[in-house]
């Protein structure tokens, strides 16, 4: 019977998950990961502090974690991190600004993290980031970004598609 490995596990995914707040620091002991993925789990509020142990991670989606309200510092670890997506993270107010460490960063989804009204000065040093994709309300932030220190950068200004926002009457 094969048995699981995590220190030889390449991508791993939750998805629809309702069980946790904050996920298990466990999660996070991948060192061969290169794609890590949790998304539609609403429940979230806190990713593990040990996050940036995993040093070959590629990929890192946090998409519609819509209770999320920060990032762990530890993510400046991730440095060979090229794709970033924080889409539909509705709660999060803040970026760490340890981000600019992430080095070889380029491209970085945030589209509808409505919260998240300004960026840390450190966005300015990252220097191999190509395509920003946000909504407006951030938008002009990455714009001045751009004109400042990152001439390559695309902006990429979307409007909302989608809310988790809920309507009482």
């Amino acid at each position: 019977m094969p048995t699981f490995n995590e220190s030889n596990l390449h991508e791993f995914s939750l998805d629809h998950c309702s069980e946790f707040e904050e996920l298990p620091p466990a999660l996070c002991h991948m060192p061969c990961a290169h794609i890590w993925s949790v998304t539609n789990c609403h429940l979230v509020e806190k990713l593990p502090y040990n996050l940036g142990n995993m040093s070959s991670l590629r990929m890192l989606r946090l998409s519609a974690l819509p209770g999320l309200k920060e990032l762990p510092t530890s993510i400046g670890k991730l440095g060979h991190l090229e794709f970033l997506d924080i889409s539909l993270c509705e709660g999060l107010e803040k970026l760490p600004e340890e981000i600019d460490e992430l080095k070889k960063l380029r491209d970085f989804d945030m589209r509808e993290c409505y919260h998240l009204r300004r960026l840390p000065e450190s966005v300015c040093g990252l220097s191999s980031l190509k395509h920003v994709i946000c909504n407006e309300n951030i938008g002009g932030k990455w714009l001045r970004a751009k004109a400042s220190s990152i001439p390559d950068l695309r902006v990429e200004i979307v409007e909302a598609q989608f809310t988790f926002l809920t309507l009482t009457f």
